[in-house]
């Protein structure tokens, strides 16, 4: 039923999305008799998902949240770069993006992007991947499709951040989401831990062919950095059961990050935990665990792990030790000693292009972030980058020091042992722009940067309440509020 204004016109908002449907319908009938059953199934899917996401954001969100660790991967990829991969969440997340501009489109009131400290830092990193990408088409270092889709997905990852952003209220809406990112990190841990048994490296689920155990151990040491931000942030008043649950996560986690046997996530850790020591009240628990763990871990680690560890710095005999680095002295087994020597030729490649870089994909596979960043967007992309992980750094102790509220602390808390975790991650992998990192980090990031806006509204609405009369007086107002007023 159409709406009519004061004016007595039909609303126009009614009008466009009644037309969009018929033409949508038109389109989709004039192909059926031309396409096969299998994308008609998935235009069907994939336009009840705008549909969906369009009238309601908090289902779009909730349907990322689980599908980001979940959905499955197709085709294969080499250590190299090589090789083409798509995942299902690919299509979701563009579906999702496309429902969420319709959104704001029709409805303008709701806005496209809500003002937050991280808007500026994010333009600025995106203009220099934008701008090196186009010098590097232009030059013909980067083909036009390949260099364009790979910046559009990086945008992506922020686009999940701006969806987060203007869905967040209040403290029940950050709740919720914490607890859809915990039942993925749950799930997660229990199918990594099931691929144990088969002795190799395991990596996350559904990640196909070639899967990188460096990625799931960056993601797991995320999420833990919260919920162990959770756990230190608990008192006596809180239930035994959720200090216990919250305990049992992160043992947890702990087992499948030592045998993915990411050398990069167990070097993260350390900055994660000296961070929590240095922040948290509770530094004689931490340091009483940090010892035991030293002195009972040699003992009870498998020693494939201590065997992956001790690798590193192992000689090899004969015609391979020629192809090992050494730094300071120490020598480096051959696959840190090729990233090593990649990064010597990333190096020595920057300086022919040292403002704007090659362009994103212009060079060569470089699975390491800063010097990625540094060599495909130069100095201008590096800076923006610098300044964009400075101001996540600032605004997650910012929101740890503004409220009191346990559950928010100890999230803020949490992402900012994360973020550092995350920074010394990026030194041997491409950890921002790792799907299967990166969507969980922005969302987070989404919960951590509303925290004071919440905090904020949370006081405005206790003093209202203070100065109403009729708190002050304990007095229930003698009638509801009626549409029906009368007036002289």
């Amino acid at each position: 039923m159409l709406t009519k204004t004061n004016s007595g016109q039909v609303d126009v908002k009614i009008i466009i999305l009644l037309a969009c449907i018929l033409v949508f319908t038109i389109f989709f009938g004039m192909l059926v008799i031309k396409i096969s059953g299998e994308l008609i199934i998935a235009g069907v899917i994939g336009f009840a998902l705008i549909v969906t996401c369009f009238l309601s954001v908090r289902v779009a969100l909730y349907t990322l949240i689980f599908s980001m660790l979940l959905s499955p991967e197709f085709g294969s990829r080499s250590t190299e770069g090589g090789g083409v991969t798509i995942r299902l969440e690919d299509f979701l997340l563009i579906v999702i993006a496309f429902g969420w501009f319709a959104r704001a489109a029709i409805f303008k009131e709701l806005g496209l992007l809500k003002k937050t400290p991280l808007n500026r830092p994010i333009l600025f990193y995106i203009l220099a991947c934008v701008v090196s990408t186009a010098f590097g088409m232009m030059y013909g270092r980067v083909q036009f499709v390949k260099g364009f889709f790979f910046v559009l997905k990086y945008i992506e990852y922020f686009i999940v951040y701006f969806i987060a952003v203007n869905y967040l209220n209040t403290r029940k809406q950050a709740r919720n989401l914490i607890i859809g990112l915990l039942i993925v990190f749950v799930v997660v841990c229990f199918t990594s831990m099931a691929q144990i048994p088969q002795g190799e490296r395991i990596t996350a689920p559904f990640e196909g062919e070639g899967g990188e155990p460096n990625t799931l151990g960056g993601y797991l040491l995320l999420i833990l950095s919260v919920v162990a931000g959770l756990l230190l942030n608990t008192d006596r008043k809180d239930p035994n059961k959720y200090k216990f649950l919250l305990f049992i996560m992160c043992f947890l986690a702990i087992i499948p990050i030592l045998f993915s046997q990411s050398r990069g996530t167990w070097t993260a850790a350390v900055p994660c935990y000296l961070t929590f020591l240095l922040v948290s009240n509770k530094k004689v628990i931490l340091s009483i665990f940090l010892v035991l763990t030293l002195v009972i871990g040699p003992f009870v680690i498998p020693a494939t792990i201590k065997e992956r560890f001790m690798y590193t710095f192992k000689k090899q005999p004969g015609w391979v030790s020629q192809f090992q680095e050494k730094v300071g002295g120490v020598t480096f087994d051959t696959a840190t000693s090729e990233r090593i020597s990649s990064y010597k030729r990333a190096f020595e490649a920057y300086f022919r292009h040292p403002v704007f870089g090659y362009g994103i994909t212009g060079w060569r596979f470089l699975d390491a972030q800063y010097m990625k960043t540094l060599v495909e967007t130069g100095a201008l992309g590096l800076i923006s980058f610098g300044m964009l992980l400075y101001a996540i750094l600032r605004e997650t102790k910012k929101a740890y020091k503004c409220t009191d509220d346990k559950f928010l602390k100890g999230v803020a808390m949490g992402a900012y042992a994360g973020v550092l975790a995350m920074i010394l991650h990026a030194t041997g992998a491409n950890t921002f722009i790792i799907v299967r990192i990166m969507e969980p980090f922005w969302f987070l990031m989404a919960i951590v940067i509303v925290i004071p806006q919440i905090v904020a509204a949370e006081k405005l609405k206790e003093t209202e309440e203070a100065k109403s009369p009729l708190v002050e007086k304990n007095i229930k107002p003698a009638f509801k509020s009626s549409p029906f007023v009368l007036r002289r």
